[in-house]
């Protein structure tokens, strides 16, 4: 989230990677022990604006994508997997399709392209929430000349190949990634594009050709992508020369540091009760439930997602519920409480957590939950962007007796851990927190 803005990341992964040789694509080859890929990932999700990632990858890399290169490494935001399409231009759109509607930014990055830096994916988020359409890039060091190519000599002799033209080099830019938009203009950009049967060589000419002005971020000479055999080399040489930079020092301490914050467990608790009224709608775990009475609240009254909200909110000493969305705040009126479950997870991001795991029961003589408690665990996981498997609900009774057993209320109680994203709090160790 940037300025109450939701950022969302396309991860382009869906070359063969033929140039590379050996079978296996680009960006799932590993450098210093890790893919490619993944290192591609583990820099937009440690970085705190960034909400949610989508990787599109060719239909047979899905499965080997979700088991190798995300599911050892526990990112969080990678929300979806989606299956690319015959060239990027095509794989990109897929990308967007597939984001949610509330994405307000939109960076589109090269899954072969291991050593973006925060600073880029800040300086390149700004750029794209004032301008519209951002892209990182860095000057060019060789003098760069136009050709013509002549299939045969005049004489018969070899190919014939001449310059025409040399350009000023102080105006010449490589283009990387990040390529960082507003949803609209790259929606519109790729549409257009599709319509004309445009196919260009990356996303910000579709925005060009709309007539719209894409602003340059500074880049970095490291941001390399990895397209040979050769790159693979180089990559390994800037991962070494990022650890000797480090010193090995400040580089034993990060490891310390990470493994001690992954270890450290934080555990909240949360309680609600609401009262039982007729004529409002049932709505547990996000989950409407048909019966005769409602639960009462400033919201939606959600007694289970509030009991979630503050068992999380604790766990990261982040205050209750009653401080962050105040029942005398109209805004609030009403609202779903899967929303506001979302916000938490906005805040756990910012102090850089996540939802670990999730226990909760509902304390109820009636109705019967049972049935409900599969959509329920997949409503609440999927607002804090973790696996329902992290999930658990559960329900009881009171044996008659009490508020919640005679049928006046509904009570909920949550227990959660939150977890430290260590690779997050070792960069702030490092001077690198924006």
């Amino acid at each position: 989230m940037y300025q109450n803005k939701k950022i969302g990341v396309i991860i382009a992964a869906a070359g063969s990677g033929s140039r590379m040789g050996g079978g296996i694509s680009k960006q799932f080859r590993k450098i210093d022990g890790m893919p490619v890929l993944s290192m591609a990932l583990a820099a937009f999700e440690d970085h705190p604006w960034i909400d949610e990632i989508t990787v599109v990858t060719r239909a047979d890399s899905l499965d080997l994508c979700r088991r190798e290169m995300i599911a050892p490494y526990g990112f969080r935001k990678v929300n979806r997997i989606v299956e690319g399409g015959e060239q990027r231009q095509d794989s990109v759109y897929r990308g967007l399709l597939a984001l949610p509607e509330d994405t307000a930014l939109v960076l589109v990055h090269d899954g072969a392209r291991p050593f973006v830096s925060r600073r880029i994916i800040s300086d390149s988020v700004e750029a794209a929430f004032c301008r519209g359409a951002a892209v990182a890039a860095v000057p060019v060091k060789d003098t760069i000349k136009t050709a013509e190519h002549v299939s045969e000599g005049e004489s018969g002799g070899p190919e014939d190949s001449y310059f025409t033209g040399t350009p000023d080099r102080g105006k010449l830019y490589a283009v990387q990634t990040p390529q960082a938009f507003s949803v609209p203009i790259l929606r519109e950009a790729l549409e257009r594009a599709f319509e004309e049967k445009f196919y260009g060589t990356d996303d910000s000419v579709l925005v060009e050709r709309l007539g719209k002005t894409v602003y340059l971020v500074k880049g970095e000479y490291e941001n390399i992508k990895i397209t040979t055999a050769g790159d693979m080399e180089t990559g390994a040489a800037i991962a070494r020369g990022m650890k000797r930079a480090a010193g090995p020092e400040k580089t034993e301490r990060a490891e310390e540091i990470a493994v001690k914050e992954t270890l450290t467990l934080r555990v909240g608790t949360g309680f609600d009760v609401h009262r039982l009224q007729e004529g409002r709608k049932l709505i547990l775990g996000g989950v409407e439930i048909p019966w005769e009475k409602g639960l009462l609240g400033h919201s939606d009254a959600d007694v289970l997602i509030h009991a979630v909200m503050d068992a999380l909110l604790g766990a990261a000493a982040l205050g209750d519920i009653g401080q962050h969305f105040p029942d005398t705040d109209q805004a609030y009126r009403g609202i779903s409480s899967l929303e506001l479950l979302k916000r938490v997870g906005e805040l756990l991001r910012g102090k850089g957590y996540g939802a670990g795991n999730i226990d909760a029961v509902v304390i109820a003589q009636q109705p019967k939950i049972a049935p409900f408690i599969p959509s329920m665990r997949e409503k609440i996981a999927g607002a804090l962007a973790v696996s329902p498997e992290q999930v658990s609900v559960k329900a009881t009774t009171t044996e008659g007796l009490g508020f919640c057993g005679q049928g006046e209320g509904i009570a909920a109680q949550a227990a959660a851990t939150v977890v430290p994203s260590a690779a997050l709090y070792s960069d702030r160790q490092a001077g690198g927190d924006r």
